[in-house]
């Protein structure tokens, strides 16, 4: 219970400042924050509850907008690619799923802003829309691969940590 506790409460430190502090666009914690509430709570309601608060008080302090359906729902697609993708936590693992889930933001997001009519409601202005988008997405996914390889670095390391507290050393070492 309390390692659960400490866990979110990272989470929501990293999540809310990582959005509302300055940062180049699309270079948040959050695809970092769902990946690792679904593999760290597993299927618990909270793995859910706990990037849609994040989502929740920095769209309230940032101001809301249109795409909220959209990027929620990217998020929680996070949630759910972290519990059934990341059981194994390795480095690798990390890396593909991350990059998987700024593809999956990516593409969910865009086609948000394409259905509010910014581009027309034409397969031109649907590539136009992702076209447009593209500058922006290597920084997403470089905030995905920053924010996770920190999360799963912190785990990694009290993880080891623990694990020599509790094995006694051997007295022919």
């Amino acid at each position: 219970m309390r390692n659960t506790v400490l866990v979110v409460s990272l989470l929501f430190l990293l999540g809310i400042a990582g959005r509302l502090l300055p940062h180049p666009p699309n270079f948040t914690p959050m695809e970092a924050v769902a990946l690792f509430s679904g593999a760290w709570l597993g299927g618990r309601i909270g793995a859910f509850l706990v990037p849609i608060a994040i989502l929740g008080i920095t769209d309230w302090v940032l101001g809301w907008h249109g795409l909220w359906p959209f990027t929620w729902g990217a998020t929680l697609i996070g949630v759910v690619l972290g519990r059934y993708l990341l059981s194994k936590r390795r480095l690798l693992s990390v890396l593909g799923v991350s990059l998987l889930q700024a593809c999956i933001f990516f593409g969910v997001t865009n086609f948000g802003v394409w259905l509010q009519g910014y581009y027309g409601y034409t397969w031109t202005g649907l590539w136009a829309c992702y076209t447009a988008a593209i500058p922006f997405f290597h920084y997403q996914v470089f905030g995905a691969w920053t924010y996770g390889l920190v999360l799963w670095g912190i785990e990694w390391a009290v993880r080891r940590r623990v694990q020599a507290a509790v094995v006694p050393s051997s007295p022919h070492a």
